[in-house]
């Protein structure tokens, strides 16, 4: 299958980057290794997001030469449930669901396994086998929006998510903050595609709110969102990409990205688990942890003013002095 060729790529590559192997290190031979078994979002890998940063999560977890690393795609399993049953079976040191979409389904699991320890990326569980980590992704969207402000010359920028939902609402606040923190008077336009992995309507959306005088755009939509850096750069505005870097979707248009470390996420998992074995609660992550900030900024010059002003709003997040929830 694809996905075993995907991961014995990875691993060779790895491997080879050492310093040594079992020939050299008979004892690493038999050392007890983790394992991590992941069940990606509904998109899978490729879509230059979350999925993608979470496959670097888990490569850095195999660098550790203490971690095996597993993963199934929707595409392969067709549901959640199977796919984290099937994971389940294996019992692997942690099953990670990635994604807010999947969580009745692994808790559905968790329950018929009392003591295999599972995590869920992007929304909380109260079971005591399950360890749940979220992000403040309203932070860097209030940077992502103060950037966006200090960019429009139209004083109107455009909001796109995938799916209206609590987590994805919490981008778009953050960036309708941000943005009037710096100009009180700027029109935020929002729409949600609701879908995650529909390029085409991401550009028929951005579209509109461009042709509304939108002049620079945020989308919180996975690969629905590709659309709308594509659309941007199109027309010669200006985007902010989502989770990774994205200005390979769009080089001429994306001037920044709202970076969420979920590379950052899985290894915490990983970490956590190993140290502490089977545990439930919370870990937040936000810019005080480095797991939330912005990509540099390219493809737009901004004065030493703004770069002040942005940078001041960075440390009011980090001292708490910013609110937007």
């Amino acid at each position: 299958m694809l996905k075993h060729w995907k991961l014995a790529m990875l691993a060779t590559t790895i491997s080879l980057a050492g310093c040594g192997s079992i020939i050299d290190d008979p004892d690493q031979a038999v050392k007890e290794r983790q394992k991590m078994a992941v069940v990606l979002s509904d998109v899978g890998l490729g879509d230059q997001s979350f999925s993608d940063a979470a496959m670097s999560g888990m490569a850095l977890l195999r660098e550790k030469e203490d971690w095996f690393i597993d993963y199934r795609e929707l595409g392969e399993t067709k549901t959640y449930k199977v796919a984290f049953d099937t994971l389940a079976k294996e019992k692997p040191t942690v099953v990670v669901g990635l994604g807010f979409m999947g969580q009745a389904e692994l808790e559905e699991v968790a329950k018929r396994y009392p003591l295999q320890q599972f995590a869920l990326i992007d929304a909380v569980s109260e079971l005591p086998n399950v360890l749940s980590v979220t992000f403040k992704e309203d932070e860097g969207s209030y940077l992502a929006g103060a950037a966006a402000a200090l960019q429009s010359e139209n004083e109107t920028i455009g909001f796109v998510g995938g799916m209206k939902s609590p987590l994805i609402e919490k981008f778009e606040k953050g960036y309708t903050a941000g943005a009037k923190a710096i100009n009180p008077d700027i029109k935020v336009l929002v729409d949600y595609a609701e879908d995650f992995a529909a390029p085409e309507k991401g550009r028929t959306i951005a579209n509109d709110q461009m042709n509304q005088q939108a002049d620079v755009l945020f989308a919180a939509a996975g690969l629905t969102g590709s659309g709308v850096l594509e659309a941007a750069q199109a027309k010669g505005n200006k985007a902010i990409g989502v989770d990774s870097d994205q200005t390979a979707i769009a080089p001429d248009a994306v001037m920044t990205s709202m970076l969420k470390q979920v590379d950052l996420a899985i290894t915490t998992i990983g970490d956590t688990v190993k140290e502490k074995g089977l545990q439930s609660g919370q870990i937040v992550l936000g810019v005080k942890e480095g797991a939330i900030q912005l990509a540099p900024i390219r493809n737009v010059t901004f004065s030493e003013k703004d770069l002040k002003q942005l940078e001041q709003l960075e440390q009011d997040v980090l001292e708490g002095k910013v609110d937007v929830q």
